[in-house]
């Protein structure tokens, strides 16, 4: 289970962080490609990714930030809500109900 965690996190910071790079590649599609990587990153989140979700609209919004740096802000943050909801909040919440129905 240990490699599956790593790997996930992993696929994380490689879909927020690459598009970074990929801005070095192509500037002129910068929005573009941010919401690409945004969109991969709500989709590993689902459903608690929509917290980083909308810190990471708000700072847009208001204009405090580049898609560029709300990506760099949000892709750890995606990470951990990510790694808390598929490997803490995910398994013990299916081990209780399993237990509950075995009980039962």
């Amino acid at each position: 289970m240990q490699g599956y965690k790593a790997a996930y996190i992993a696929v994380v910071f490689i879909a927020g962080f690459g598009s970074i790079g990929m801005n070095f590649v192509y500037p002129e599609n910068e929005l573009l490609i941010m919401a690409i990587s945004h969109w991969i990153l709500a989709v590993l989140t689902f459903p608690i990714g929509v917290f980083a979700s909308a810190i990471g609209f708000v700072l847009l919004y208001m204009g405090l930030s580049t898609p560029a740096e709300i990506t760099l802000v949000t892709t750890p943050i995606f990470a951990a809500l990510g790694y808390a909801q598929w490997f803490r909040l995910g398994p013990r919440i299916y081990r209780s109900r399993r237990a509950r129905d075995l009980v039962q």
